[in-house]
C-alpha cells in the first residue's frame, strides 16, 4: 500500500493527463451521439427565439418611440396648416372687402363675423364694431356678394346683427331688368332660400333675374345685390317667388357696415299711412 501510494505521488502529473485524455476521448466520442446533438440544436433554437423576442421587444418600443414623434409632427404640422389656411382665407376675404370698398362711394366699415347662431328662425350675428367705431342701430351690414342683414344692437365695441335669414327680418327689393318691386321675407326654411311677397300677378318677373335693395328701404341702401330669383309660381292675387341669396351664411366670415342711418321723416310717414288704414278700416266696419 505505501508502495502504491508513493507511485501515485510520484506520477500524479502523468495520472491526470491520463484522465484528461480519457475525458477528451468520451466528449469525442458523445460528440456524434443524437442526444448531444438534438440538445445542442435546442439550445441553439433556444437561444435564436430568445435573440429574436429581444430584438422584437427594442423594435417595438423603438418604433413607438418613432410614432410618438411622428403624431408630435403631423399635429405641429396640421396645426400650422390649419392656422395657414384661415390665413389665406381670411387674407382672400379682406382683399375682396378692399376691392368692393374702394369701388364703393359710400363709406364702409370693415368687419369680422365673431360670433353667430345659426340654429333657430332667429339667427344671430355678432360682429367686431361698434359705436366707438361709429356704427349705429339699423345700419345696413354686407359682403361684396349681397346683402347680410341690418344692425339691430350696438354696444362700445361689437354690434348684433340680424341676417336676412331671421323671421323678422324684410328689405325692400327690386329686380334689375322688369324693376319689379316686392318685399323680401326667408321663411324659415332652407338657409340659401327666400322669397318675395306682394308681387301681383300683373307684374312681371322672370328666373335668373337679379334682385337688389330698392330705394324704399328705410335701412338698405340702393342697389345692394341681394340674390337671384329661381322660381316663379302665380297663386290666387300674387306671384310665390323664390330666390337663391348671395351671401353664403355658412362660410361667412368678414363683413361691411354701410353707414347710413333710417330716415326717421320717412319712417314717420310710413307710420301714419299705416295707421291711418288701420283707423279707416275700423271706422268702415263700425259704420256700415
Amino acid at each position: 500500500m505505501p508502495k502504491l501510494f508513493k507511485f501515485f505521488s510520484n506520477n500524479n502529473a502523468y495520472l491526470l493527463l491520463l484522465l484528461y485524455c480519457s475525458i477528451a476521448g468520451l466528449l469525442i466520442r458523445f460528440e456524434d451521439d443524437y442526444s448531444l446533438k438534438s440538445l445542442l440544436s435546442r439550445g441553439t433554437e433556444l437561444r435564436a427565439t430568445l435573440s429574436k423576442g429581444l430584438n422584437d421587444v427594442s423594435l417595438y418600443v423603438n418604433l413607438k418611440k418613432e410614432n410618438e414623434k411622428l403624431t408630435l409632427q403631423n399635429s405641429a404640422l396640421l396645426a400650422d396648416v390649419i392656422v395657414k389656411g384661415n390665413a389665406l382665407r381670411d387674407t382672400a376675404s379682406i382683399n375682396r372687402a378692399a376691392y368692393f370698398m374702394d369701388d364703393t362711394p359710400v363709406h364702409l366699415v370693415p368687419a369680422r363675423v365673431v360670433e353667430r347662431r345659426f340654429d333657430t328662425s332667429e339667427n344671430v350675428l355678432i360682429i367686431n364694431v361698434g359705436n366707438k367705431q361709429g356704427i349705429e342701430k339699423d345700419m345696413a351690414v354686407l359682403t361684396p356678394d349681397g346683402l347680410v342683414g341690418r344692425v339691430v344692437q350696438v354696444s362700445r365695441n361689437y354690434a348684433k346683427v340680424m341676417p336676412v335669414i331671421h323671421s323678422e327680418f324684410s328689405v325692400s327689393v327690386v329686380s334689375d331688368s322688369s324693376k319689379t318691386h316686392g318685399i323680401l321675407r326667408w321663411n324659415g326654411e332652407q338657409e340659401q332660400i327666400a322669397q318675395i311677397h306682394y308681387v301681383p300677378l300683373s307684374s312681371s318677373m322672370y328666373n335668373g333675374e337679379k334682385i337688389y335693395t330698392a330705394d324704399f328701404s328705410t335701412f338698405a341702401l340702393q342697389g345692394i345685390p341681394v340674390g337671384k330669383v329661381i322660381e316663379v309660381v302665380p297663386e290666387k292675387q300674387f306671384y310665390r317667388i323664390d330666390i337663391e341669396l348671395g351671401v353664403n351664411f355658412s362660410t361667412l366670415t368678414h363683413v361691411m357696415v354701410a353707414e347710413k342711418t333710417v330716415d326717421s321723416e320717412k319712417v314717420e310717414l310710413m307710420r301714419d299711412a299705416t295707421d291711418t288704414g288701420k283707423n279707416s278700416s275700423q271706422a268702415d266696419r263700425t259704420n256700415p
